[in-house]
């Protein structure tokens, strides 16, 4: 459509228009402007940056203020990602920074010193600062002698102070009511228009009385403040003086930030009727607000303040200044600079409005808080509405203009318009919410903190019909705090139990309000009508991120209306994470973008008859036809700012593409598009990280538009270690850390030393740590860890750490290792991608965390080499929807469904080039053509690949399994849990875990995490599952666990998703679905490192010969003392005058090592009233036993002072098995821990079994028998067949069954024999223990030490009656107290049939934890033919029980023709 340009005529009659307009805007200043005050005026149609220049000339520009039209939450525009899209920009199409070219600087004038004259006149000052009050009064222009005397007013200089004032005034009415009344009679009006003047002269004294009588009674209690006595009211008046000073110097600043920020503000709330609303002129005068009094209410809670304010303005009230200061101040005025009309027919018209006046009373409330600002949330209300007050002046400026609130009944209608306005937000009881936190961290007040999701499923019952009869079409309308509308379902056509089953995405920027869900009936001619409301608190949502099966009453009027059923998810967004001492945003691929649409410059005005524009802003996602948001229009301007922000949840930050429209508003005619811009949203950040935020238009011959994102990403299931983000390892990385030297000691202050420890990461995340060492600056840890990579582009982070048992691990120094160093690619072998380089054996030093590059504190010494993995096909898994995809999805098919008949527009690249260098250039296209300028695609980048590898080698499950070494991957599904925790998967010892995940946000746990941890022996490796209820990095709190066999966990869930019941001790059962890969990895393991390197040794303490004598008569007290590592493992019972003792007493100690073993046994030779002496020390070597197989041995026994002399005759049996260690209560870790002889499956039971079964190794007559037959008898299990590999290091091969037989409790009655040993790793050493023993609704305790120790030694007996209802035997250690009540030192409990043979006699020995740390070591026997009644509780000190016969315990089984030992 075109049209010829206007003629002269019009467009000077139209000039004209605007010059008389700009005159009388001009005239309202008249009189300010004859006493010489510098008075600002300001274009109404320039930019509001241009007005800040203006009013800040001299100064920086202040930025606009951020004009938001969304600062309510509202339903969120969902970006699913487009696929074959293409961008109109990339990130080089952004403007370049520009280099600053370097000034000549001018010299500086030397200063005068310090308290000197100043040698001229004083400076001018500066016109950023003439501004507001300054700006209306004549402080800032000096006036000549001449002038000073020419302007003096004639009451000035003639009349006194006393008279001086406002006299006149209310005399003025009268004369004019008279004059005005003669004027109605001489011509004959009649006697209404004498009404009407009646009412306008009451209507003018009534508002000029009220005035008065304000500020009368402003004076009368500021009088009254002085001499009142006290009363619970405090006066202000310090703080009153103080603002009567401050002010004169902030009112200017507050008048520069509202002239920047407010104008843009009243051109978003332009009403229709009007062409344009803008800001001319603001001030706020020289009076100071003030605060009549405060009161303070002290029975509130400790971190919260509250009071109340009662606040007065009157900046026209002059009664409390002298004459000559109240000539001199300014009163508060606004001019607007109103547009009426359309396009050529507008004019500009100025409004004036002054003398604002404003008095309340104002409940503050404050909730402090440790943190700077110290106070987090100001709640402000009103108790009563407060008195506002103006003077509004349309037409005729301040010299002519009549205020239009003399109009009878307009006052009062704008009254109550101002306070309809302001009750539901802060008149009491509602309360406004201030968030200083919030505001002082920079954060905008309208950002969405996550996502919440509301499925609508159905409502019943609903109570209501239609007013024409029939029954309702209901659909739901979602509020925040019932006020403006964020989304709403469908409705459905005449029902009382409607189904609705839709979901909606609410953006909340707050939980402190409450979500209201309203059930409206749609009428299609008339007002929808309200059925019922239902109310959630948000707050819950903390709690408890998903609320399920939520059903609510619908409630009108107090009565219930139905019932309406409702599910709530809440996705928090993820807060930024310190990586290596900064700040860091997780990298994830769903969140939220906060896209602020802040200006253009330069459009094209080509479509305009008139050269101005009123450009709006249209965004879009993808291929979506419709505009998910929309800026406000800008009237008249080719440079609009709009700062317009919106947000809008992204589901697919990879392929999302984001289209800008710049569109030319002509009211009723069709709006055509000036520009556009599209790009990618990955482009597009990476650009705002690069400070580049103006790009190029398309579609025009010139235009730029400036846009800022920001990504915050969402806390979902998946995001942060999902499949999506899996890949594939490579190898691992063996790491031997040897030791450290001079690491930092952070616990010097304190008097200690740091407990040091190893933890290995690996893009963030913990693969692997060292055990910690106590108390110890040089510690040698000696140990060696298997770390999974994937690239060779990967770095490993080791970070040295200061365990602390209470609170967080800190940071002693770090070393870094890259992959490159220790591999590269393989070209010529498939099966594996990657080879090693080598060993690497490297010394670092540790580098201070926070600190340059040259602090370094302590070295590191360790050993790394690769070892690849085979390169398997397919090592991945089938990623599942999470569920707001699932969600998004389902919207997504609605509102396609519904814009399917639509037209959708294609995008494609327009620009490839820098702006500076197409700038001036014409870019061809139109936007939706097809074509559009020359395309340039990067098939590398805008192809979408989806190809499966295939290279590689393909194995099936029986090959994988045969491979012992190599790398699990563990896919964490989800779980059914009982209280909200995390999973925690542990290998082997379970000293640290090896896979973590983050705590569910509900006991519907959607965690969807992969991860991976190294295994050494597949088929004796443990898995442990566990549930641990604090954070990664707090002190352990575990509310369940599972624990099994790692080959059969990997067989089960290699192929499919197996769920897995985790329990506790109060019978409370979770459960998680997990699915596993398996990557084998040819690993040599040294001795040390194999299972058969650990597990527990059966020592038997035949006797001793040839010993020394150290009494008088020849002889000696002997008694022996087996020591493990530095501590004490077993005390043997004295023998008395012998040199060839005799004990055959037996002992179990669990060894963790037997490649480093240090054990030892030491005899003593008793003496009754001195120190017990040494009569020799043997050591015991450990790791040339050969596992399962009973071996003989004679330890010589050496001293220092009388050399070799004696020798102690052993029988030991080593039996491999996992020890699994744990961490104290303090930073002390056991060395040896406990044996996992608790945990079901082989080849754990085998080694159990064998274990009881050596007894008959050990009787008296077994030299009588023959050796051990090389092939032993033994009896194999019904199912799960396993061979046993004893790895390498010189250890035999065999293989080992359980010797298992028929399970379950006897059911007879039989005699249970418990001999309670000894105790180990109490947590108090201060303590004299004795425990407690139960069994059935028996118990027996022993008896307490004289002494303090944490190893107490007690070797008591007990007898107690067992049966089936007899399944757990319970210990507790206690602290014996004198005088006061014994303390627990600890609890634990065993199950009985698990240990001992059902249904016939039978022995164990084994060792009870406790829950609050240490071990009780029992030995147990069962009499299934003896009868308890005929037995008395007694008990027997210092004796060891008689072995049963071997034949039903031995490893051979039993002979055949052999009779049982009576």
């Amino acid at each position: 459509m075109a049209a010829n340009a206007p003629p002269e005529s019009v467009q000077a009659h139209q000039q004209q228009i605007q010059e008389d307009a700009h005159a009388q805007v001009l005239g309202i200043f008249d009189q300010d402007a004859s006493k010489g005050a510098a008075v600002h005026v300001f274009d109404p149609d320039a930019p509001p940056e241009k007005k800040a220049s203006v009013v800040a000339r001299g100064q920086e520009k202040l930025k606009p203020y951020a004009a938001s039209n969304n600062d309510v939450p509202a339903e969120a525009p969902i970006d699913t990602g487009t696929k074959g899209v293409l961008p109109t920009i990339t990130v080089e199409d952004a403007d370049q920074p520009t280099e600053q070219k370097a000034e000549k600087a001018t010299p500086v004038p030397d200063s005068p010193s310090p308290g000197a004259y100043p040698s001229g006149p004083a400076p001018e000052v500066p016109e950023w600062y003439k501004v507001g009050w300054r700006s209306i009064a004549n402080v800032d222009v000096p006036l000549s002698e001449d002038e000073q005397t020419k302007d003096k007013a004639v009451l000035e200089r003639f009349i006194s102070e006393q008279f001086y004032g406002d006299w006149y005034h209310n005399a003025g009415i009268i004369i004019f009511a008279v004059f005005a009344s003669h004027f109605f009679t001489r011509f004959n009006f009649g006697w209404g228009w004498l009404f009407i003047l009646l009412a306008v002269c009451c209507t003018y004294y009534r508002t000029s009385m009220a005035r008065v009588r304000r500020c009368a009674r402003d004076d009368i209690q500021r009088e009254l403040v002085k001499t009142r006595l006290a009363s619970e009211h405090e006066s202000a008046d310090w703080l009153n003086n103080f603002l009567d000073r401050f002010w004169l110097i902030y009112e200017p600043v507050l008048s520069k930030s509202v002239v920047a920020s407010v104008d843009q503000i009243l051109s978003v709330s332009t009403p229709a009727f009007l062409d344009s609303l803008r800001l001319s002129t603001f001030t706020l005068g020289t009076k100071a607000p003030r605060i009549v009094e405060v009161r303070t209410f002290p029975n509130t809670e400790d971190d919260v303040v509250m009071m109340d304010w009662n606040l007065s303005f009157t900046p026209n009230d002059v009664a409390d200044m002298t004459p000559r200061v109240a000539m001199k101040k300014v009163n508060p005025k606004i001019v607007l600079s109103v547009r009426v009309g359309r396009g050529l027919a507008s004019a500009a018209m100025p409004i004036l409005i002054e003398d604002v006046t404003f008095t309340g009373l104002l409940r503050v409330k404050l909730k402090l808080v440790s943190n700077f600002p110290h106070i987090q949330i100001v709640d402000i209300t009103f108790l009563e509405k407060p008195t506002i007050d103006y003077v509004l002046k349309p037409v005729g400026g301040d010299t002519f203009g009549f205020d239009i609130a003399h109009i009878p009944g307009l006052s009062e209608f704008i009254r109550e318009m101002i306070h309809g306005t302001l009750e539901p937000m802060m008149y009491d009881p509602n309360v406004f919410t201030l968030n200083l936190e919030q505001l002082l961290s920079g954060a905008p007040l309208d950002a969405a903190i996550g996502v919440v999701l509301i499925t609508v499923e159905a409502a019943r019952g609903l109570k209501g019909s239609k007013i024409g009869g029939g029954s309702p079409d209901p659909y739901v309308s979602v509020t925040i705090n019932d006020r403006q509308e964020l989304a709403r379902t469908k409705h459905r056509n005449n029902t009382y139990n409607p189904t609705w089953a839709e979901t909606k995405f609410i953006l909340v920027n707050t939980l402190q309000e409450p979500l209201v869900l309203n059930v409206m009936d749609y009428n299609e001619h008339r007002k929808d009508t309200k059925l019922g409301s239902a109310t959630f608190d948000l707050q819950k949502l903390q709690d408890d991120a998903v609320v399920e099966g939520i059903e609510r009453h619908l409630l009108k009027d107090g009565k219930e209306r139905g019932l309406l059923r409702f599910n709530l998810s809440y996705y928090p967004v993820l807060k930024p994470e310190m990586v290596e001492g900064k700040e860091q945003l997780p990298n994830t691929n769903i969140g939220i973008v906060r896209l602020t649409v802040h200006q253009a410059k330069e459009l094209d005005s080509a479509k305009s008859l008139t050269g101005d524009l009123n450009p709006l802003v249209k965004v879009y996602l993808g291929d979506d036809p419709s505009a998910i948001h929309r800026t406000q229009i800008i009237k008249h301007t080719n440079n609009p700012v709009w700062e317009s922000p919106t947000e809008f949840l992204c589901l697919d930050k990879r392929s999302s593409l984001i289209t800008f429209k710049i569109v030319d508003d002509r009211d009723i005619l069709k709006d055509p598009v000036i520009g556009y811009m599209s790009g990618r949203l990955e482009d597009l950040l990476a650009g705002m990280s690069e400070g580049r935020d103006w790009w190029p238009l398309s579609g025009c011959k010139t235009g730029k538009i400036r846009i800022s994102l920001q990504w915050k990403p969402l806390h979902m299931p998946g995001i942060l270690s999902g499949v999506d983000q899996y890949v594939p390892p490579i190898g691992v990385v063996r790491l031997w850390l040897q030791k450290a030297t001079d690491v930092k000691n952070v616990e010097a202050g304190l008097g200690g030393k740091s407990d040091p420890y190893v933890r290995v990461l690996v893009n963030n995340v913990i693969k692997g740590r060292t055990e910690v060492m106590n108390n110890n600056l040089n510690p040698e840890w000696d140990q060696i860890i298997y770390i999974p990579v994937h690239s060779l582009r990967e770095s490993m982070f080791m970070e040295v750490m200061d365990y602390q048992h209470l609170t967080k691990d800190r940071s002693l120094g770090s070393v870094e290792l890259h992959v490159n160093e220790l591999a590269r690619e393989s070209s010529t072998d498939n099966q594996y991608r990657h080879e090693s380089t080598g060993k690497k054996e490297v010394q670092d030093p540790i580098k201070l965390d926070g600190s340059d590059e040259q602090a370094f504190h302590g070295h590191l010494h360790y050993v790394a080499e690769f070892i690849p993995c085979l390169n398997l096909k397919n090592v991945r898994f089938d990623a599942d929807e999470n569920e707001v995809q699932q969600a998004a999805k389902g919207v997504k098919d609605i509102n396609t469904a519904v814009n399917q008949s639509s037209n959708k527009e294609e995008r494609y690249v327009t620009v490839r080039q820098p702006i500076d260098d197409v700038q001036g250039q014409e870019r061809e296209g139109t936007f939706g053509n097809g074509i559009a300028g020359k395309v340039e695609t990067n098939p590398g980048n805008d192809e979408i690949k989806d190809k499966k590898e295939t290279s590689g080698i393909d194995l099936g499950k029986e090959e994988l399994l045969k491979h012992q070494s190599g790398i699990i991957i563990f896919h964490i599904l989800s779980g059914q849990l009982h209280k909200k925790a995390r999973l925690e998967v542990l290998l082997d010892d379970g000293y640290w875990p090896a896979v973590s995940t983050i705590k569910a946000r509900s006991t519907h746990a959607q965690w969807q995490h992969v991860g991976e941890a190294f295994i050494k022996e597949l088929d004796f490796g443990r898995v442990w599952l566990r549930l641990n209820e604090n954070a990664e990095g707090d002190k352990d709190d575990i509310i369940a666990e599972w624990k099994g066999n790692a080959k059969y966990f990997v067989d089960a869930t290699l192929d499919r998703r197996c769920t897995y019941t985790l329990t506790n001790d109060e019978d409370k059962t979770s459960s998680v679905v997990i699915e596993t890969r398996y990557v084998p990895v040819p690993v040599k393991l040294e001795p040390r490192e194999s299972i058969n390197n650990q597990g527990v040794l059966r020592v038997e303490l035949i006797g001793a010969k040839d010993l020394r004598s150290a009494d008088r008569g020849g002889k000696s007290d002997p008694y022996a003392i087996f020591t493990l590592n530095g501590q004490k493992e077993f005390k043997s019972q004295t023998k008395k005058k012998t040199l060839n003792p005799e004990w055959n007493e037996t002992f179990n100690v669990n060894v963790s090592s037997r490649v480093a073993a240090d054990f030892t046994v030491e005899i003593f030779d008793w003496n009754q009233l001195e120190q017990a002496k040494s009569l020799g020390v043997g050591r015991i070597r450990l790791d040339d036993l050969e596992p399962l197989e009973a071996a003989e041995r004679f330890i010589t026994l050496s001293s220092e002072k009388h050399g070799e002399k004696g020798a102690v005759h052993l029988r030991m049996v080593f039996q491999p098995e996992i020890i699994a260690r744990a961490r104290k209560s303090t930073s002390t870790f056991s060395v040896a821990g406990r044996a996992m002889t608790h945990i079901g499956s082989l080849p754990m039971e085998a080694g159990r079994g064998v274990l009881h079964g050596v007894g008959g190794i050990f009787r008296r007559d077994h030299e009588k028998e023959n050796s051990l037959p090389s092939h032993p008898e033994v009896f194999a299990p019904a199912t799960h067949p396993a061979t046993q590999s004893l790895g390498s290091g010189g250890a035999a091969s065999r293989s080992a069954e359980s010797l298992r037989t028929a399970s379950g409790a006897p059911s007879d009655h039989g005699v249970l024999r418990v001999v309670v040993l000894n105790a180990k790793g109490l947590h108090s050493n201060e303590a004299k223990p004795y425990a407690l023993v139960r069994v059935g609704d028996k118990e027996h305790k022993t008896k307490h030490g004289h002494s303090r120790t944490s190893t107490p030694e007690w070797n008591e007996s007990f007898v107690f009656p067992a049966s089936s209802t007899t399944s757990k035997l319970y210990v507790w250690v206690y602290d014996h107290k004198t005088l006061g009540k014994d303390k627990v030192l600890g609890e634990g409990e065993v199950e009985i049939w698990r240990h001992l043979q059902p249904n016939q006699s039978s022995v164990a020995d084994l060792t009870a934890d406790l829950r609050e740390g240490g071990e009780v070591h029992l030995h147990l026997e069962f009499d299934v033919d003896a009868n308890a009644r005929a037995h008395d509780p007694s008990v027997t000190s210092l004796e060891r029980p008689t072995a049963v016969s071997p034949s039903r315990f031995s490893i051979r089984g039993r002979r055949p023709g052999a009779t049982e030992d009576s």
